[in-house]
């Protein structure tokens, strides 16, 4: 909840954070599009390219920067489906394309 905060702090001030932020220890060569990994990954968000509206409806579902998820199914044509805080959501190929993402460890 904390790193949705920081997020929101970004968002009221009218930048749009998603093109600004990104969270990667690893840096930006190591960044794929959600819809390039393969399932069964963990991974974790690190940039969303889109504008406020693509922002702010993935961080409705619980989907931002920093946010660590679970792959259930992807790296193919059909959406992917996700797991996020708990919660599965299946994302559209157009959608996935757009969230950046780092696999992690465990």
């Amino acid at each position: 909840m904390k790193d949705f905060m920081g997020f929101w702090k970004f968002w009221k001030n009218g930048c749009p954070p998603c093109a600004n932020m990104v969270q990667s220890s690893k840096g930006k060569d190591n960044l794929k599009p959600l819809a390039m990994v393969k399932s069964g990954k963990k991974l974790k968000v690190c940039r969303i390219i889109g504008g406020r509206g693509v922002c702010a409806r993935l961080a409705h579902m619980g989907i931002y920067p920093g946010v660590e998820m679970e792959l259930l199914c992807g790296g193919c044509d059909a959406p992917c489906i996700v797991r996020v805080h708990d919660v599965t959501i299946s994302l559209g190929k157009g959608v996935s394309q757009k969230i950046m993402v780092e696999e992690i460890s465990g």
